[in-house]
């Protein structure tokens, strides 16, 4: 785990890296380097020089040629751009070498640093992926577990089956479709978890079906609940919004007239949610941790999306504000 967070910081990977790939570098000259009578400091000098403008080479190939044409399968445009790089920098070398005092050493080690600068990248993007992979899997099963445990909870369970053995009293005909609702809402959770994005209509369903349930446990508890856009093709990551509508449940069930606002508007693939609800402003029973918030941000992390998040808490009022660009599209 200790060698993954390792990887995972930016600066240590590439320092690491970087180490190693100099170090290629100076074991396969320094026989060159005897044979023309110079000095180990001389020659760590020189390849830092020819270093240099090969690891700007590399970045601008993994920045500029293949992340936008590569990975996008844009494969006619990467094969040009490739060919067009390749004798770029074979002439550029040859011009540089000869300035940077390079002129006897052979081009082909620093040619095998290039190549090895592309496989380290793509061994780093396969890596990555890996351990992004692997955050996803725990983080959706992070949600499934505390998802499950709070239906399993007794004290949920006991409000759940007064509330019902209530409304049998009351209310019978209504009964089936509170248990539908439950029952629905656990199946939903169950299967959606196991998927690393869903459409954004099942999530909404998914949020109305939740929303529901917690107006009968609590008639007082006033939602107004706007959707705007169209939600049919555009995927999210599922229980998205979960955390952060429980809390409002939570703490405008406080309040002697507790509400909340819930916006939800889809333009294209940007998204932008925003959630308001009253609170008590001192004396909460309650203890705020911040989990709700916390899992949304990692999660944003998790999935690289590009996003704005905002939040406040303004007396007895408490609201957030979360815009997210080029969700994914669904594949037919």
């Amino acid at each position: 785990m200790k060698i993954l967070k390792i990887y995972q910081n930016f600066l240590l990977r590439n320092l690491i890296i970087n180490t190693i790939v100099f170090g290629i570098i100076f074991v396969s000259v320094i026989n060159e380097s005897k044979s023309l009578n110079i000095g180990y400091l001389n020659l760590l000098t020189k390849i830092c020089l020819g270093y240099f403008l090969c690891i700007i080479c590399v970045t601008f190939f993994n920045l500029f040629i293949i992340k936008p044409f590569f990975f996008k399968k844009k494969f006619k445009v990467f094969i040009v751009l490739f060919v067009t790089y390749w004798v770029s920098f074979y002439f550029l070398m040859s011009w540089y070498f000869p300035i940077a005092g390079l002129e006897k050493f052979r081009i082909f080690p620093v040619i095998s640093l290039v190549v090895n600068g592309i496989a380290f990248y793509f061994f780093h993007l396969v890596i990555t992926k890996k351990i992004t992979q692997s955050d996803k899997e725990i983080i959706n099963f992070q949600s499934e577990l505390s998802f499950l445990k709070l239906q399993l909870n007794p004290h949920f369970l006991l409000n759940a089956m007064n509330n019902l053995y209530g409304e049998s009293l009351t209310d019978p005909d209504k009964l089936p479709e509170r248990i539908l609702n439950l029952s629905d809402m656990l199946r939903y959770q169950i299967e959606a978890t196991k998927k690393d994005y869903v459409l954004i209509v099942d999530e909404i369903n998914f949020l109305e079906k939740y929303i529901q349930y917690n107006t009968f446990r609590n008639e007082r508890l006033e939602i107004t609940q706007n959707y705007e856009g169209n939600f049919d093709k555009i995927e999210i990551p599922p229980l998205f919004f979960l955390p952060l509508v429980e809390n409002a449940v939570k703490f405008s069930g406080e309040t002697s007239n507790p509400f909340i606002i819930l916006d939800l508007n889809l333009k294209g693939q940007n998204l932008s949610f925003s959630l308001k609800n009253n609170c008590l402003e001192t004396d909460s029973k309650l203890s705020s941790t911040g989990i709700g918030i916390e899992n949304l941000k990692r999660r944003l992390e998790v999935y690289s999306l590009k996003h704005e998040l905002y939040f406040r808490k303004d007396k007895n009022t408490f609201s957030i504000k979360l815009n997210i660009w080029n969700l994914p599209t669904a594949v037919s």
